[in-house]
């Protein structure tokens, strides 16, 4: 089985929220994939588990809050028997500018503290992650409101691109792994490039 935990904060208030990259995430892919989520108040969060390409994936949104999505995450591990190698982490990444993503196998949480907590939940770094920029970041004491405030219609438009990649980049993580959607996928950029420069385009199929 494949896990895909995409993060963010539950409630209407945090709706389309920057944080909540990862959610917006696994709602699409659960269109995608005509999944139906279900809420699981033991495992602390909504999943759905759907069967893609002959193998079980299990699309999980923790409902713990941001700071403690480790508590779900772990929970989702034991029940499921899974291991966290097959696991990978969607989430949101203020050192990012919109308009890019990044595939990565381990590494630290870099300030984002629903990583952090996973980490210190799991006592370990071995998961793969997706990151979704949101950035730039304002740094300081700015960060929080800025992580937490929503995206404006321009940047939709920009964040509607990059999900789509980061969909057709699950899937190539799904079927060939991380190395290769690493390769396929982080070369991505929609975002806003300086002295009227054009963005890269989307990689070659």
């Amino acid at each position: 089985m494949k896990l895909i935990f995409g993060l963010g904060n539950p409630g209407l208030e945090y709706e389309n929220t920057r944080h909540n990259a990862g959610f917006l995430l696994i709602d699409r892919l659960g269109t995608a994939f005509g999944a139906e989520f279900r809420l699981s108040k033991p495992l602390s969060c909504q999943y759905a588990r759907v069967r893609q390409g002959g193998s079980d994936i299990l699309l999980v949104k923790p409902l713990t809050y941001m700071n403690l999505s480790g508590e779900a995450f772990i929970r989702v591990l034991h029940f499921y028997k899974a291991e966290s190698t097959d696991a990978i982490v969607a989430h949101d990444d203020v050192s990012l500018p919109l308009g890019r993503l990044r595939f990565q196998k381990g590494g630290g949480a870099g300030g984002q503290h629903g990583v952090e907590s996973i980490i210190n939940c799991l006592g370990g770094k071995a998961f793969d992650r997706l990151k979704v920029g949101v950035g730039p970041d304002p740094g300081g004491a700015r960060r929080a409101s800025y992580v937490l405030g929503r995206f404006s219609q321009d940047d939709k438009v920009v964040l509607d691109k990059v999900l789509e990649q980061c969909q057709d980049g699950v899937s190539a993580w799904l079927k060939q792994g991380l190395d290769y959607a690493a390769n396929r996928f982080n070369g991505v950029d929609f975002s806003v490039a300086p002295s009227g420069e054009k963005p890269s385009a989307s990689p070659e199929n």
